[in-house]
């Protein structure tokens, strides 16, 4: 049987809709059924989710481009489920020897798991067979069943080889790294798929389960140290006067916390005991993830981002940006991160008390909580977006914890719509959404494009992940934007954050949430341009003058029926815009009648380009022509 159905008598629509036309899992179906999900889009009363526990010990070894850890993990069931098994992401087996893969890597081996032990006990997870390598999602049997309600330990003592230059992670040389997919950690057991089992390939991002989590980072002296959370002894690790300047940062000015003078100097850091180390503590709460870097060429600049929360009062969070003095356009990067954080809060509070910005290792970004790491060598225009964007991720899907893997264009998509929508008020010559719209429509409807619904690792060749994940539902977004209005879509948006904070939607979640705030059936609009590769092509064929206006005949030469937006202009400079609904086609056409007076010069279709248009050559009528 086909896991999806299309739900038109099955699925109950939420009010004053009709009924679902989506594809709709059995699994969803179940969920509901179950109480774990609503009609509405919102959790539904029996909503539940696991929650997972870190605390770890880890150490750079720069000269062995080696990273040894030390963990043990707490393992929280909240499910109604009895547990006899636990699975564990290994993502750093991605660079092992026989995993698959569709990216190209250095084979660094990836982990090594030296020690094992689940409820006291240890376990064996050797290889099947002597010289293959564990794959990058393992299943461990717990010697005793997990109950609802209680909860497991498991320890695990690990290293692996830092590999260089990776997508994601990873050095450069001996003197940066960039610590990501570092530590096994536990994967997502949830109410809709059960456990998570799909393997780490390179394409597809991560979906993970949020917990607290206690890191212990021993690096050597003189090199700083960046992570997810808060650092909790900055007198222990930094010298005097660089822990005061930290302590007295604020939104007024940029701080130079560790200057390149100090750097230089030898400076950046406090003095390392006998064995020429530091330990630096992070506590990072309600999180899905925890990533770090540290380099001996990194400077340390810091300010203050504030906004409001949900009662209005004001609300802060402290700005790091770690980078390399002689990068150009850093000195602004903790501007650009400030102004991201206090932008992206229009949807919903920022909720973590830090973020920090780390500049190396790879050519773009990736986010993890509270940290990101950006490629230097940039315009101002350019650091400014890729940070907006990374940023733009700590609401999709660092609060909002979507499946990445299953889901890309549900964290891609909106962080790229976000970043889109709030560049133009820090640089107003960007293009404010045109540049994804143009990446989309270079390639719209042509055997390279993909559906933007499909796992980010079966996206395919030709660069059709940053298509259908990136471009095309930025551009989606940005089009559904015009047709519901900006308060309608912005509420909508908002109810969609706070209903899913910390939590795990579908895109069914995402979909019946702007159904149930809008009051309108949206299916009409979220299935061709999200599950195919059809395109929008409009064209005005003639206008007809009548005694109080005009009438526009119009062909629908795409696939996607949209609504009409209107610009129409007079000979004495009259401009008149109208917005007709999807339903003026009727077998692929419309007339519509438009009220105005004198003598009409020109009549266009989407005059402000909030449409993907594949041919907009045919969207203007000019008389005379």
């Amino acid at each position: 049987m086909s896991p999806f159905i299309f739900a038109a008598a099955l699925f109950a629509a939420p009010a004053a809709q009709s009924a679902d036309t989506l594809p709709v899992p059995h699994a969803y179906l179940e969920a509901l059924e179950a109480g774990t999900r609503s009609r509405s889009g919102a959790p539904g009363e029996a909503y539940w989710q696991q929650q997972v526990d870190y605390r770890i010990q880890t150490e750079l070894l720069p000269q062995e481009l080696m990273v040894t850890g030390s963990e043990t993990i707490t393992y929280h069931n909240r499910s109604p489920n009895r547990l006899n098994q636990i699975w564990i992401n290994l993502p750093q087996n991605v660079f092992a020897a026989g995993n698959p893969r569709n990216r190209q890597v250095s084979l660094t081996g990836g982990f090594t798991l030296e020690r094992v032990v689940a409820q006291g006990a240890e376990i064996d997870v050797a290889p099947r067979r002597p010289g293959r390598s564990l794959p990058t999602v393992l299943a461990i049997a717990l010697p005793t069943e997990l109950a609802p309600g209680d909860a497991a330990q498991i320890e695990i003592d690990w290293h692996f080889i830092v590999p260089e230059g990776a997508f994601r992670m990873g050095r450069e040389g001996d003197g940066l790294f960039f610590l990501a997919q570092w530590y096994p950690h536990i994967a997502v057991f949830d109410d809709v798929r059960g456990w998570s089992q799909d393997p780490y390939m390179g394409d597809g991002e991560f979906y993970l389960e949020y917990g607290d989590y206690e890191v212990e980072i021993t690096a050597p002296e003189g090199w700083l140290v960046s992570a997810s959370g808060v650092l909790q002894n900055p007198d222990e690790v930094l010298r005097p006067a660089a822990a005061d300047r930290l302590r007295g940062i604020s939104r007024d000015m940029i701080t130079h916390v560790v200057s390149r003078a100090d750097r230089d100097s030898g400076l950046s850091t406090a003095e390392a005991g006998a064995d020429g180390t530091l330990t630096w503590r992070y506590v990072a709460r309600n999180v899905r993830d925890f990533a770090w870097g540290s380099s001996a060429a990194y400077v340390w600049d810091a300010t203050m981002a504030q906004y409001s929360n949900d009662q209005g009062l004001a609300q802060s969070a402290a700005i790091h940006t770690l980078y390399r003095p002689e990068q150009p356009n850093w000195s602004r990067a903790a501007e650009f991160a400030r102004h991201s954080i206090e932008a992206h809060s229009f949807w919903y509070p920022y909720p973590y008390p830090q973020m920090t910005v780390d500049e190396g290792v790879i050519g773009g970004g990736m986010e993890y909580p509270m940290i990101t790491i950006v490629g230097g060598g940039r315009t101002a225009l350019s650091l400014y977006s890729v940070i907006s964007h990374e940023l733009a991720h700590m609401w999709w899907p660092m609060v909002v914890g979507s499946n990445e893997r299953r889901h890309a264009w549900m964290d891609e998509g909106l962080a790229s719509f976000s970043e889109d929508l709030f560049t133009p008020t820090l640089f107003p010559e960007a293009a404010g959404g045109l540049g994804s719209m143009l990446g989309y429509l270079r390639r719209a409807g042509t055997d390279s494009e993909t559906e933007s619904m499909r796992p980010a690792d079966l996206y395919g060749p030709f660069g059709n992940r940053g298509l259908a994940s990136y471009g095309k539902p930025a551009t989606v977004f940005r089009s559904l934007r015009a047709i519901l209005g900006k308060p309608l879509f912005d509420q909508a948006m908002r109810t969609y954050v706070r209903r899913w904070a910390f939590k795990h939607p579908t895109p069914l979640d995402l979909f019946h949430t702007y159904e149930d705030v809008s009051g309108q059936d949206l299916d009409w609009f979220f299935y061709p341009w999200l599950y195919t590769t059809r395109v929008l092509d409009q064209a005005i064929v003639g206008v007809e003058e009548g005694e109080d206006g005009i009438t526009v005949l119009l062909e629908d030469r795409g696939e996607i029926p949209m609504p009409v937006l209107l610009q129409v202009m007079t000979a004495g400079g009259e401009r008149l815009t109208a917005q007709f609904g999807v339903d003026v086609w009727v077998d692929g056409r419309a007339e519509l009648d438009v009220a105005i007076e004198g003598d009409v010069t020109q009549v266009v279709i989407d005059a402000n380009e909030d449409f993907p248009d594949v041919n907009r050559g045919d969207n203007t009528w000019t008389a005379g022509r």
